[in-house]
């Protein structure tokens, strides 16, 4: 019996490792939502829609990819594209005029470091582009956006994360206002069971063109692993807590992962 009971608990032993190697890659692919520390291949469709004040509405999918490879065993890299295809439709007093195409693109790059097994940090610069084909559509500037964060695995189903950004203009068209702010944020995740989890994020941003203004905003989500296949699909709401122009927005979000990138230690 006790021969019988030995081979039948080794047997069992690669299920069990399997599965803990699958929850451990769901749950960092989970976190990869709201962590930038976190670099693995992948391409995502994001559609965004925000609603204004009048009446004034916008949607925006975007189609963006990942690229990342490993530098040495602390360290990968990536290389970044969003192309956004958008949809607005102007308030009451604009006559809810309808405008479609495509958006500005922004193109980066970053490297991230595993410092130890529950602390990560990394960063990078990205550049927003005057691209959008009508101006309806177009923020009118080129700008960049160095940044860092650092992230922590409090305990195995939370992670807590601190990101700065500095958005700085470089050109602007049409006679608009400079760009330059910095974004503080503080984003947190909480791994659930059966491959799904919580977002949440709180932004602060000071705008130095503009009085040195402070704005805060929230955000809230929910997301889940499919277990067949690596997609996650996700689901945000943002709500600006300083009024502004902007009511809120809901992000819906589906991302595919290439595993054969990285598998988590």
């Amino acid at each position: 019996m006790f021969v019988t009971g030995v081979l039948l608990a080794i047997g069992r032993l690669p299920a069990a490792e399997v599965s803990s190697d699958s929850q451990a890659i769901a749950a960092e692919q989970l976190k990869q939502l709201n962590d930038q520390t976190i670099i693995e291949s992948r391409i995502l469709l994001d559609t965004e829609w925000d609603h204004f004040k009048h009446g004034a509405e916008k949607a925006t999918w975007t189609l963006a990819g990942l690229w990342g490879w490993r530098v040495s065993e602390c360290q990968d890299w990536a290389i970044r594209l969003k192309l956004p295809f958008a949809y607005a439709r102007s308030d009451e007093t604009s006559g809810h005029a309808d405008t479609g195409g495509i958006g500005d693109i922004e193109v980066g790059t970053g490297t991230a470091f595993r410092l130890t097994n529950t602390w990560r940090t990394g960063g990078g610069v990205e550049l927003h582009a005057d691209t959008a084909s009508d101006p309806v559509l177009a923020e009118k500037v080129w700008r960049l956006k160095p940044g860092w964060g650092i992230a922590h695995d409090v305990t195995d189903w939370l992670t807590l994360n601190f990101n700065a950004e500095y958005n700085y203009s470089i050109a602007e068209q049409h006679n608009v206002a400079p760009h330059r702010y910095l974004e503080l944020s503080l984003p947190g995740t909480i791994i659930l069971p059966h491959d799904c989890s919580i977002l949440a994020k709180y932004k602060v941003k000071i705008d130095f063109e503009n009085g040195d203004r402070w704005s805060h905003t929230i955000n809230a989500g929910v997301a889940k692993r499919l277990s067949n296949i690596p997609v996650v699909l996700s689901a945000i709401v943002e709500k600006p807590l300083n009024g502004g122009a902007k009511k809120f927005q809901v992000n819906f979000t589906m991302t595919y992962y290439f595993e054969s990138y990285r598998v988590p230690k």
